[in-house]
């Protein structure tokens, strides 16, 4: 008689998932089942949640590779503090999902499990798609251009990313540190909030989110609204409609003058400090990098650091413009994608709709329930205020009420 507990019925179902995904999909670099089973908690906040872990975040019980082969077999000594805290509260570490490389441009394996020709988007490709697909009930991301919200986009899931520095980055392999946030995905809005309460330190403890009033609601059609293909406009659109329709307040808003040209100006920021933060794989195997991380390295490292300082400043007043931003709204509805997700695996989506969010540091949540011209998911975005993710979290989940439900990938036949 084997001396392993039967596997929470989370487990059960994301093995299941896994037996009938994970060959088409390849969101996974390690699976461990039975060191989940042998580890399930049976108590805490989080108790038998079924988690994936993106391969830039350490873990002491599986290597954490980076999606580069300068680490492969590379065996941390300790968890991520973010990977700490979760199994602390309960949850249940099932392996390492698929990132780019160094959580960059690089893709990775993975395809999108809504139509396996396209991109499951970048760079927590692994991550979303697993869980789209079942086989885990949250997963982590990281977003330091637009890695959490393009792919929750283009695999028809919810992707969170909260205020700048509320989740500990600490065991994380750094990309670029002014930028890098923390972020999960998961199906539904109230695990998403359970994960927060366990991951993040707010300023002041704020109790589960609350969705049952219609949230004030501004429609920001943003400098990259001309950009977007008709799809990801319709989204927005029809979100707005379907929202006001629901009983919100909506009206519309325009970038106040400290926010524009801020999303164009990030990858100064991302180029300079990613130069920084990978001088020693440069120097010792630049033959083992990409090209474009390659390429992006050494522009970054000719960059005046008074440019990046520049852009800092600039986002800081912009933060500092919160009211003039928000007005009398709750949140910002806006893009999260230029569309539909792209053909062909050898690219991950273009990042710059979530740009300007993530360098001013305000939370996001990128909804889903809406679908292209050809039938693949387009989220829209949700902005909030920063150190309000409650209240963020509220609004999304009260737009998924009245959003379509979302749609869940079809096996491949």
């Amino acid at each position: 008689m084997s001396d392993t507990p039967p596997a929470p019925d989370g487990l059960t179902s994301a093995i299941a998932a896994i037996d009938a995904w994970e060959h088409p999909v390849h969101a996974w670099v390690r699976i461990d089942i039975e060191g989940a089973r042998r580890t399930a908690p049976s108590d805490g906040p989080l108790a038998g949640l079924v988690v994936g872990v993106k391969d830039v975040f350490d873990t002491a019980d599986l290597p954490t590779e980076y999606g580069s082969p300068i680490y492969a077999g590379h065996q941390p000594s300790r968890d991520a503090a973010v990977v700490a805290r979760l199994r602390d509260a309960g949850a249940i570490v099932l392996g390492k999902t698929v990132t780019t490389e160094f959580a960059c441009y690089e893709p990775g394996p993975t395809a999108n499990p809504h139509r396996l020709t396209h991109t499951p988007g970048g760079s927590s490709s692994g991550s979303a798609a697993a869980v789209a697909t079942g086989m885990a009930e949250v997963a982590l991301g990281t977003q330091t251009a637009g890695s959490v919200i393009r792919p929750a986009s283009f695999c028809g899931v919810l992707g969170y990313k909260p205020t700048y520095g509320t989740a500990p980055t600490a065991g994380v392999k750094h990309l670029a540190p002014s930028l890098d946030t923390v972020g999960w995905f998961a199906r539904n809005v109230a695990t998403l909030d359970r994960v927060r309460m366990a991951l993040t330190e707010p300023a002041d403890p704020v109790p589960a989110i609350d969705a049952t009033a219609p949230p004030r609601i501004a429609v920001l059609r943003a400098e990259e609204w001309h950009d977007a293909t008709d799809d990801a406009r319709a989204a927005v659109e029809a979100a707005a409609q379907l929202a006001a329709d629901a009983g919100a307040d909506v009206t519309a808003r325009s970038l106040p003058p400290s926010h524009l040209g801020l999303a164009a100006a990030h990858p100064v920021v991302m180029a300079f400090e990613i130069a920084r933060s990978f001088e020693w794989e440069h120097r010792e195997h630049a033959d083992a990098l990409s090209d474009v991380l390659r390429s992006i390295i050494e522009d970054g490292a000719t960059i005046d650091p008074r440019r990046r300082r520049e852009v800092l400043d600039r986002a800081a007043i912009a933060r500092s413009d919160v009211d003039e931003l928000f007005g009398d709204r709750d949140v910002l509805l806006t893009l999260a994608a230029l569309g539909e997700a792209p053909a062909g695996l050898d690219n991950t989506g273009d990042p710059r709709c979530a740009r300007l969010w993530t360098l001013v540091g305000h939370p996001t949540v990128s909804v889903p329930g809406l679908t292209g011209s050809t039938g693949l998911p387009v989220g829209v975005q949700l902005v909030g205020r920063p150190g309000r993710d409650a209240e963020l979290l509220a609004a999304a989940a009260w737009l998924t009420s009245v959003l379509p439900a979302q749609r869940s990938p079809s096996l491949p036949t």
